[in-house]
């Protein structure tokens, strides 16, 4: 059965309707706030950070990061300006990301404005962005350090990704770049290691610290980790869908990923399913204007939000390991916002 976008089921049985994120955003404008007062400090990279904060994502990382914070009502869990650090860091490291990913894929737009090497010059954006990390793990190193009771045993519990695993984020970058030959079942299985590395890394870690810092388990935290991975996938596939579909909601060059022969799975539903689609892929005479029109037109994108729907669902269902309370909830609304974008 197909399930739109727009809605995903609840454990409890009930509609899930694009949600304003009410509840989640409470502690949002103290991450603003506090990134403000992290970055601008009269140093020589204020000019590129007054101009990342001045347009800001979704902060969909640090709302994570938080919420997953309070999941539980704990002694041991850091109080809330150590949480709001936790999710300040994190979302330093995604904007460093996304600065180096403009540099490597040549963006001239990042949500509606120019990006970071278009505006300042490859060079400086690079030092930028090696400075955001920097500053990151200064920040996180300073919180660890305020609560040594609660990260005692950090990154102790096996399959609960941490720092130690950031350079995954530039192996999802650079294997994404070599794809398997046009065969459906390794191209879906090269996409899912690509989102995991690329995309996935910046979720686990905003679960992984985030609940550590709110004094989780290992179950728990592993619990987190099933669902940062499956909110990965369907984040990544929406991002493909929304870089095919283009529009004005995409804020920055649409059709990127075609152009370079990218098998996002838009394409890899596309070539399972349309005649004729493996000789257009790879053809070089083939502009990506004519993939994008007849891969619309195929349904691709529409089955592709099918399967970010059910990775959402799935994601949904992994933290039924917490009770009910509103930080869970929070994570509910998160798995909605990401397919409804």
């Amino acid at each position: 059965m197909m399930v739109e976008a727009s809605t995903l089921v609840a454990s409890d049985g009930r509609s899930v309707d694009q949600p304003s994120l009410t509840n989640a955003s409470d502690q949002l404008p103290l991450v603003a706030d506090r990134l403000c007062e992290i970055l601008l400090s009269g140093g020589g990279f204020d000019a590129i950070y007054r101009h990342i904060l001045a347009v800001p994502g979704k902060r969909i990382r640090s709302a994570m990061a938080l919420a997953c914070a309070r999941l539980l009502p704990s002694a041991a869990a850091v109080p809330l300006r150590g949480a709001v650090d936790v999710a300040c860091a994190i979302e330093m490291i995604h904007e460093a990301s996304l600065v180096h990913d403009d540099i490597c894929d040549g963006s001239l737009l990042r949500r509606d404005a120019p990006s970071v090497p278009a505006a300042f010059g490859v060079r400086t954006a690079a030092r930028a962005g090696f400075h955001l990390v920097g500053t990151a793990l200064q920040v996180l190193a300073r919180v660890l350090a305020d609560n040594p009771a609660v990260f005692a045993r950090l990154g102790e519990a096996p399959g609960v990704t941490y720092l130690d695993r950031i350079s995954d984020l530039s192996f999802g970058q650079l294997i994404e770049t070599l794809p398997p030959a046009v065969d459906d079942a390794a191209m879906r299985r090269h996409y899912e290691l690509v989102a995991g590395a690329k995309t996935g890394t910046l979720f686990r870690l905003a679960c992984s610290y985030g609940g550590t810092a709110g004094g989780l388990d290992h179950d728990q935290l592993c619990a987190l980790m099933r669902y940062a991975d499956q909110i990965a996938l369907a984040f990544q596939i929406m991002d493909d869908v929304r870089d095919i579909e283009g529009g004005p909601s995409l804020g920055k060059e649409a059709c990127g990923d075609l152009d370079r022969r990218v098998p996002t799975w838009p394409v890899i539903e596309w070539l399972a399913t349309r005649p004729g689609s493996h000789e257009m892929w790879l053809s070089r005479l083939t502009s990506s204007a004519d993939i994008q029109v007849d891969l619309v037109r195929s349904g691709a994108t529409h089955a592709s939000r099918a399967v970010a729907v059910r990775a959402a669902q799935t994601a949904c269902r992994a933290i039924d390991a917490f009770p009910p309370s509103p930080a869970r909830e929070q994570l509910r609304e998160l798995s909605v916002r990401v397919v409804s974008r």
